[in-house]
């Protein structure tokens, strides 16, 4: 690599001296909930959250009543005894009440602890005694379930607060949202309470954020509202945005980039609209018409291979009619010239696309999380939705933000001010900036090997840096080419990047999941698993028998239909990369059965090691 690029500078406004600039922000907002309850001054009776309730009603709550709900919480906190440094979790999927549970707990200077909500009882549990967890807020039945199986026998846990009136709470260190919130409104402790926001430090934790774990015992990352203030202050830039703004919350809060960029909407009054289940996509897009979003490619991969699947089914000039305009739609985005040929394309073609999928409003929506594939991201780029890769990690975020007009297809940008970045000289992309966590919490050892003895934190993935030129600027990206922990070496001494490899067949329409496998073998396989109700339909058109997954995946008619799809996949890598063997599998990898994180990162070990006898079957000779 050419030396002028492996390492970005912080600065790319060279007439704007950032750090004394967001040292004024810092005295102006302090801490996050200092900063919601000024907002709430500012922006009174304008919607801040809104979602549908579990009666199936739309509801939304203004400035003023998300504060005087979360000031309501923080009083009867303190009340009981939750003391300054005190560590409360949320254990919930996405909605309001998580935004107002999240706020109260960080009014009383205590420390919000997110668990995913699709953790079982024993992760959940492994989180509360990590963290000496004193109060966990539950979002529905099932969690409050996995929470009471651990209270009575748990040193640390005092309390389960249901978020819900529908959820079935007994005993004594179970009480209702709402009941807490009440309780708060009639104390007489606004001293107390107004002492605690108006005296937490900027340095105080925040959060403790506990990594998905894709190998051993997950660990929690620690964050100060300082942290959290630089990453909002430095990636914020969307001066056209306000209260007539709305972002879909999609991705779980219980993660780094939902969660700091729901707090980057609100700290310049955007409106949130919760979405709890992903499968609901279509659904609550076309409900909020949102502006903003943040997402991971598998969502717009199989959104993709949707729309072209459709397109192709209906044939004749349908289909002939799209491809045409998406021929002139990557045409007009690379040349950066909409013609007149462009808008009749987009007339005819893109105009329905983004009105079916509810993104006629889009701004920017964010996607992150693992590899976006570049003719996916391009193809929504030329639909008129711009889809921007950004990039960050639970321990340091954000680092890349995407901006109206910035995106650039296979690279993460562009790299925000006041983030430093530079490659090793074994690749590996390093970082440093305010918006670092501080350690692992009670893990000094892990602390210290993920710093260089200068201070550069270690994202352990393989990269390349670019500059572009846009606008008269100078803008930073970044391009991932491979996880270092994730890395196939081969029985011959390759290494070879799963992950590029599997980003190849996201979008395939047929194909639900895809693991390579190769690790210490003499070539690549994979493990496959058909979208099953996409399959059906194929074997209906097709007069070919189906039963069940099991039944169809002996089929071998049914392997050469996925031996063909994966080749013409792949057909772009070399030799060694090459699919050589694979097997269907008949059910998804699941977090329940333990291939999955909460994040859907695959655990690949365990899926190694669960598989051995049917991945051993494949390199049989």
């Amino acid at each position: 690599m050419h030396e002028a690029t492996k390492h970005l500078p912080v600065w790319r406004d060279s007439d704007k001296d950032w750090h004394n600039e967001f040292e004024k922000y810092l005295s102006e907002n302090k801490t996050l909930a200092y900063m919601m309850l000024k907002n709430a001054k500012i922006f009174q009776e304008k919607i801040i959250l809104t979602q549908r309730n579990h009666k199936g009603e739309w509801e939304s709550l203004n400035w003023i009543e998300f504060a005087d709900r979360f000031s309501g919480l923080a009083k009867a906190l303190i009340d009981i005894g939750i003391e300054s440094g005190d560590k409360c979790s949320i254990f919930a999927r996405n909605c309001s009440e998580w935004a107002i549970s999240d706020m109260g707990i960080l009014a009383t200077r205590a420390v919000s602890v997110p668990i995913y909500a699709t953790n079982s009882k024993e992760e959940a549990e492994y989180i509360i005694n990590d963290a000496e967890v004193k109060v966990v807020f539950v979002g529905d039945q099932e969690q409050y379930d996995r929470i009471a199986q651990i209270i009575p026998d748990n040193q640390y846990l005092k309390l389960i607060v249901a978020m819900r009136d529908n959820i079935t709470i007994a005993g004594d260190k179970s009480v209702y949202l709402n009941q807490l919130i009440e309780k708060g409104r009639q104390l007489n402790n606004d001293k107390e309470f107004e002492d605690r926001i108006n005296n937490v430090h900027p340095d105080d934790i925040v959060t403790i954020i506990y990594t998905s774990g894709t190998t051993g015992n997950p660990k929690g990352a620690v964050h100060t509202h300082r942290t959290f203030l630089c990453g909002i202050f430095s990636s914020m830039r969307y001066p056209e945005a306000g209260p007539h703004y709305t972002s879909l919350c999609i991705l779980p809060l219980s993660h780094v980039f939902e969660r700091l960029w729901s707090y980057g909407c609100m700290s310049i009054g955007v409106r949130i609209g919760y979405c709890p289940d992903p499968a609901e996509f279509l659904e609550y897009m076309n409900h909020y018409k949102p502006h903003f979003m943040t997402s991971v490619p598998r969502i717009w991969d199989k959104v993709y291979g949707t729309i072209h699947a459709t397109m192709k089914n209906a044939g004749g000039m349908k289909y002939k009619m799209f491809e045409w305009a998406k021929g002139v739609g990557i045409e007009a985005y690379r040349n950066n010239s909409y013609g007149l040929k462009y808008k009749i394309a987009d007339k005819l073609v893109f105009s329905k696309i983004r009105a079916m999928l509810g993104a006629e409003n889009c701004n920017i929506y964010h996607v992150g999380g693992s590899a976006f594939a570049p003719e996916v991201n391009e193809f929504f780029l030329a639909a008129g939705i711009n889809t921007a890769m950004g990039f960050g990690l639970t321990e340091f975020f954000p680092v890349c933000v995407g901006y109206r007009d910035n995106a650039l297809p296979g690279y993460c940008g562009v790299v925000i001010p006041m983030c430093d970045v530079r490659i090793s000289d074994e690749g590996e992309v390093q970082l440093k900036g305010g918006m670092s966590m501080v350690e692992y919490y009670k893990n000094p050892e892990a602390t210290k090997a993920i710093f260089t003895d200068d201070g550069w934190f270690k994202t352990q993935d393989v990269g390349e840096l670019r500059y572009v030129e846009k606008n008269g600027e100078k803008l930073g990206y970044i391009k991932i080419t491979d996880r270092i922990k994730e890395l196939i070496i081969t029985a011959g001494g390759k290494n070879i990047s799963p992950q590029q490899i599997e980003s190849l067949l996201g979008n395939e329409i047929f194909i639900s999941q895809f693991v390579c496998i190769g690790e210490g073998r003499k070539f690549l396989s994979a493990l496959v698993v058909p979208n099953f109700e996409i399959l059906e339909d194929y074997c209906k058109n097709n007069n070919i028998e189906y039963t069940s997954p099991e039944q169809i995946i002996q089929n071998p008619e049914i392997y050469k239909l996925y031996e063909k799809l994966i080749e013409a996949k792949t057909q772009s890598l070399g030799q060694v990369e090459k699919i050589k063997k694979f097997v269907l599998l008949p059910e998804e990898l699941t977090q329940e059965t333990g291939e999955l994180t909460p994040t859907l990162k695959l655990k690949r070990k365990l899926i190694d090691q669960k598989y051995k006898d049917l991945i051993d079957k494949l390199y049989e000779e």
